[in-house]
């Protein structure tokens, strides 16, 4: 596959477009077939972690205006952090691709990919443990952190791909994988999109390119309700298709070729919180069921899964106050979801880098609800103290993370839950979500000792 993919950039222009951890690892891709191939890197900010005193034919933009490089060349990579939105005209926008994209339209392996508002990591990594547990050749790349052209070695001939996929990777797709996901989607990135409708369709990328032998789940969100002219077969989260999967009361169900496997809850031994994650559980055992795979097996392997860091993770008990850690959760109805799954948060620690979300319903939803406090992190925390006047609630703006943690330790109520869930974007302040809860925990252990 390497061959083939180099086959199509080797005879042209080929332009960098960000220097993430996927830029540096498109650059080590191109150096690993050709050091003599001319390049070039288009980047916001100046690049300091990385060494290029060897490699003599390179071409650099750097600055405001870095985007002005795409009319130079032929193909552009485009690494998920890049903002575009209308800066760039159809005719630039059509010489965009991405790793993910040329990974697909080579591959030959059999190819998963999961996608959504929320939960998409927490999927991915639950499907890729499954399959391993079954015995099978798997990696797990993507948005995760691996970028697919770091396993074009590992790749053997049975592996199964699961791929991650953000809408950042999904805009300027062209191809899609045999087994798609969307999981949900909810108002979300829209500092990097000019409406919503553009990202729906972003993420409508990881079918539109499927065939009629690919497979479709789709979700339980009313933006998922309108999908039309899908070209492969489709799994719905509905109780009313053939060919479904879906939660009740009381069991699991996957319906398949007129099948109906029933699974119930009582079988299901997991340390993943909440009816989201048993959604997710879901999906990766509906997914597991349309490969053929042992079932039985992979419900088994769900109580040695240990779940991700900063996703409703317990960080501990200190002073008696319970501290989670769901830095990720930077969409609204990943909050509610939280406050809902703990059932007894006191302090809920909220705010970040504003992207216009509309929070009327986060903050509705608050109001009712059993939190006190409301702690606000900059830059969005003006707005939405706003619409708190008149409750009864504590609502707190904090200048930043070591204040925010003070408060908690003074005002929450002993055996109850402080709990950090934003419902923001952290690159305000932080360099990822990561940093923020990792800042989070650290400070929590500190104080706590």
């Amino acid at each position: 596959m390497k061959n083939r993919i180099f086959e199509e950039l080797k005879d042209k222009k080929v332009l960098l477009l960000g220097f993430g951890k996927e830029g540096k690892s498109s650059y080590q891709f191109i150096r690993s077939m050709d050091q003599t191939k001319e390049l070039g890197i288009a980047n916001l900010d100046p690049i300091q972690d990385f060494d290029f005193s060897t490699d003599s034919y390179l071409t650099f933009y750097i600055g405001e205006d870095y985007l002005n490089a795409c009319y130079d060349y032929d193909i552009i990579i485009k690494g998920p952090g890049v903002i575009i939105k209308d800066y760039l005209g159809e005719e630039i926008k059509n010489k965009i691709t991405c790793q993910t994209d040329l990974f697909l339209k080579y591959c030959e392996n059999r190819t998963i990919g999961i996608t959504g508002t929320k939960g998409k990591s927490t999927t991915s990594s639950l499907l890729y443990h499954m399959l391993q547990e079954l015995g099978k050749s798997c990696v797990l790349i993507g948005n995760i952190g691996i970028p697919v052209f770091d396993v074009l070695d590992k790749l053997e001939k049975d592996t199964i791909c699961v791929l991650e996929l953000g809408v950042h990777q999904l805009e300027f797709m062209k191809h899609s994988p045999n087994i798609a996901v969307i999981l949900n989607i909810y108002e979300e990135h829209l500092d990097h999109y000019l409406s919503m409708e553009e990202y729906i369709n972003a993420k409508k990328n990881i079918y539109l390119h499927q065939t009629a032998n690919d497979i479709f789940l789709t979700g339980n969100s009313p933006y998922l309700k309108s999908f039309k002219d899908i070209p492969s077969t489709v799994y719905t989260n509905s109780m009313l298709e053939d060919n479904s999967y879906f939660l009740d009361k009381d069991c699991l169900t996957i319906c398949k070729n007129h099948e109906r496997i029933v699974i119930p809850r009582s079988k299901i031994e997991t340390s993943l919180k909440g009816e989201h994650n048993l959604s997710n559980i879901l999906v990766c055992l509906a997914i597991i069921s349309i490969l053929g795979l042992d079932l039985e097996e992979a419900v088994q392997s769900l109580k040695d899964f240990k779940g991700l860091s900063h996703r409703l993770e317990y960080v501990g008990t200190y002073q008696e106050i319970s501290f989670y850690d769901d830095a990720i959760a930077t969409s609204i109805p990943s909050v509610i979801s939280a406050v809902e799954t703990l059932k007894n948060v006191d302090t809920l620690i909220m705010g970040g880098m504003d992207r216009g979300l509309d929070y009327l319903p986060l903050v509705t939803y608050l109001k009712t609800s059993s939190v006190r406090n409301i702690l606000l992190l900059p830059e969005t925390n003006q707005r939405i103290e706003k619409m708190f006047i008149g409750s009864s609630l504590n609502v707190t703006s904090v200048s930043d993370m070591e204040e925010a943690v003070s408060y908690s330790f003074k005002n929450t109520k002993k055996g109850k839950i402080c709990l950090l869930s934003p419902a923001a974007a952290s690159y305000n302040v932080y360099k990822n979500f990561e940093e923020k809860g990792n800042h989070f925990k650290d400070l929590i252990k500190k104080r706590g000792k």
